[in-house]
């Protein structure tokens, strides 16, 4: 066993293992072009099989240039598969290298692999080869001028794929140095084993040590890019799961709002609904109250007169209750206009600052915000509620002294128009977070707390169209943030534009008013209710005729004729035919009564109801009302002056 032969066994062993490996990894799609660096490791190995054993041959046998044929080809095959992979594109597609590439590769191999076949390549005159120091002694055959030739191809094909690899390190890609220079000593090798098959010198053949001087530092940097794709996936892959999670944990929250917005709406569709039956009743009484309180008034009975104003104010307070129930409904468009929402803040800490006077700190920072569309009142109301129990909670920490509220404005990513309430209390705990906002649940049991009014002040922002959020400051204390829809152009032009008309006329304070004629024709489903109104109206002047349905109504109208009343009031929620069932109905049949037409509800409790009242054709009355207010409204309505 000689040197020679350790040689190629070393360097077909590294060739066949780097092979392998390569064509393992090629299979990556962003590593399908070291494929071809896998043919590179291949034909080298095959070169180096050649010359083990060619090694182990004993001097004297009958023909060797078999060994030289077959690794000039062999040698035209890696250089034409280094060619390749330099210029190859990353998905290692054929079609993808130039044209001249391609068309080269396909011409050399095919003439040097013809050229070899046919043996003119190779001589049949041996020499014998004898290198003392290594104690290697052989027969080759020598090359023809046709040999020498061709072998030059080679070379030219390597000093290409050099040149590509040059380039590569002048435009900065990582392990190109140690590349160029391991081509450098496999050129160097080549013209070796050239000059020894020659015969100009006396050394063993080189080729196979060239091989593992260029193939082992390609090798290497593509370990070291598998390497850096690694812990490129190892991040990626962490960054993938943080993503994951991340966009889990904002479907959990979406999912829960979901729940959370249909349990609130179903909550304030309920309210909606508990105010429309309670107002009903409330609606009579009121009327029934002041036929007794006029009749107390005949009798000039000072005790029963008492007694009715605080049944008055006992109504009152049913009325005001009903309406907190009622935020989630819309306020009707009467109640709206255009606001600047750093004024609304203002107004509330304004109403709020008897509750500031110990020693807390009050800080504002009133960004730039798009005008909103809302009800200035109500909003006053969602402001100060936060501001009271941040105050409140402040002050039951203690040290209230050295404490401040934030209150800032600002316009969020969306456009949105947002108030954030910060205070440095003890914050919400983790049980009560996340069903802030519902009825009756309050972070003030202790302190008499009834949980109503973040309930109530939620439903007045979701009425708004706006969202109400709570968190809680990292430094302790809690963040309260309402935001609210920009208002839309045309939006705030109509408003700005509203006649009066659809307002609700002030009472008249003169018994001796003049009660012009009106005929009503009045829509109510609760026989209570409706007895109350006709009776009311007819007090006050007005011909009211009634009907507990819509359909009776029409068929009365069809009877009788459109010019049989002035204007028509209906209930908003009836059984079988729905106020605003009635109203379509009343325009396909009496278009000149539906721009009359009253709308007197008691609370809009489904979607439809509430997208029927927003119609500023309408004259929307909520009960209970007045009677003489009821009245007066009528008239204006119908265009009749009234003297007030």
């Amino acid at each position: 066993m000689n040197i020679m032969f350790i040689i190629a066994v070393v360097s077909l062993t590294l060739q066949f293992t780097t092979t392998a490996a390569l064509f393992v990894l090629g299979g990556a799609p962003r590593w399908r072009r070291v494929r071809w660096f896998g043919a590179v490791a291949f034909t080298a190995g095959c070169y180096s099989v050649v010359d083990a054993v060619a090694a182990l041959r004993a001097p004297g046998d009958a023909d060797t240039s078999w060994s030289l044929r077959i690794n000039l080809f062999l040698g035209t095959l890696h250089a034409a598969s280094w060619l390749v992979y330099t210029n190859v594109a990353r998905d290692g597609q054929w079609r993808s290298l130039p044209r001249w590439v391609r068309t080269t590769v396909l011409g050399v191999t095919t003439v040097v692999g013809i050229a070899c076949l046919t043996g003119i390549v190779a001589s049949p005159q041996r020499e014998l080869l004898s290198v003392p120091s290594f104690g290697i002694a052989y027969e080759r055959n020598l090359l023809t001028p046709a040999g020498y030739l061709l072998g030059v191809i080679p070379f030219a094909l390597l000093t290409t794929s050099a040149v590509g690899v040059w380039k590569d390190r002048r435009r900065g890609v990582e392990g190109t140095t140690p590349v160029l220079f391991g081509f450098t000593l496999f050129i160097l090798a080549a013209i070796e084993e050239v000059l020894v098959s020659a015969g100009a010198m006396s050394f063993i053949f080189l080729g196979d040590l060239g091989y593992i001087c260029v193939v082992a530092p390609v090798s290497l940097q593509l370990l070291r890019r598998f390497r850096d794709d690694a812990d490129q996936l190892d991040v990626l892959t962490e960054h993938l799961a943080d993503e994951v999670q991340r966009r889990t944990d904002e479907r959990d929250r979406a999912r829960e709002q979901i729940i959370e917005q249909q349990r609130l709406a179903a909550l304030g569709r309920l309210a909606a609904g508990v105010g429309h039956e309670i107002n009903n009743p409330l609606q009579y009484l009121r009327f029934t109250l002041e036929e007794l309180r006029e009749c107390a008034r005949d009798m000039d009975n000072e005790h029963a007169a008492t007694m009715i104003e605080h049944s008055f104010e006992g109504v009152d307070r049913i009325r005001q209750v009903v309406e907190d129930l009622r935020t989630y409904v819309r306020p009707s468009i009467a109640e709206l206009a255009p606001l600047d929402l750093r004024e609304v803040v203002k107004a509330a800490l304004r109403v709020g600052a008897p509750q500031f006077r110990q020693g807390i700190t009050v800080t504002t920072d009133f960004g730039a915000v798009p005008s909103v569309i809302g009800h200035e009142g109500r909003l006053v109301q969602v402001i100060l509620n936060p501001l009271v129990n941040g105050m409140q909670a402040m002050q039951h920490a203690g040290q209230s002294e050295r404490m401040t509220m934030q209150v800032r404005t600002r316009t969020t990513a969306d456009g949105w128009a947002e108030i954030e309430i910060r205070d440095q209390g003890p914050g919400f705990s983790p049980e009560v977070m996340s069903r802030l906002g519902e009825p009756y649940v309050t972070t003030k049991s202790d302190a008499g707390g009834t949980g109503l009014g973040l309930f109530v002040s939620r439903g007045i922002v979701e009425a708004h169209g706006g969202r109400m959020s709570f968190d809680g400051a990292p430094d302790g204390g809690a963040i309260v943030r309402v935001a609210l829809p920009p208002a839309q152009p045309a939006k705030v032009q109509a408003l700005l534009e509203r006649t009066p008309a659809n307002g609700v006329p002030v009472i008249p304070t003169s018994s001796a008013v003049e009660r012009p004629p009106l005929r009503v024709l009045l829509v109510e489903d609760d026989e209570p209710a409706l007895r109350a109104l006709l009776r009311g109206l007819e007090m006050e002047g007005v011909t009211p005729t009634g009907f507990t349905h819509g359909e009776q109504a029409l068929s009365w109208l069809r009877e009788q004729g459109a010019d049989a009343v002035q204007l028509v009031v209906t209930d908003l929620m009836m059984p079988g035919m729905s106020g605003w069932e009635f109203g379509a109905r009343l325009g396909e049949q009496f278009p000149a009564l539906r721009e009359t037409l009253v709308v007197l509800t008691g609370g809009a409790a489904t979607t439809e109801a509430q997208e029927f009242v927003q119609d500023e054709g309408l004259l929307v009355l909520e009960k209970p009302i007045a009677r003489k207010v009821l009245a007066s409204a009528l008239r204006r309505r119908a265009g009749i002056s009234v003297a007030e």
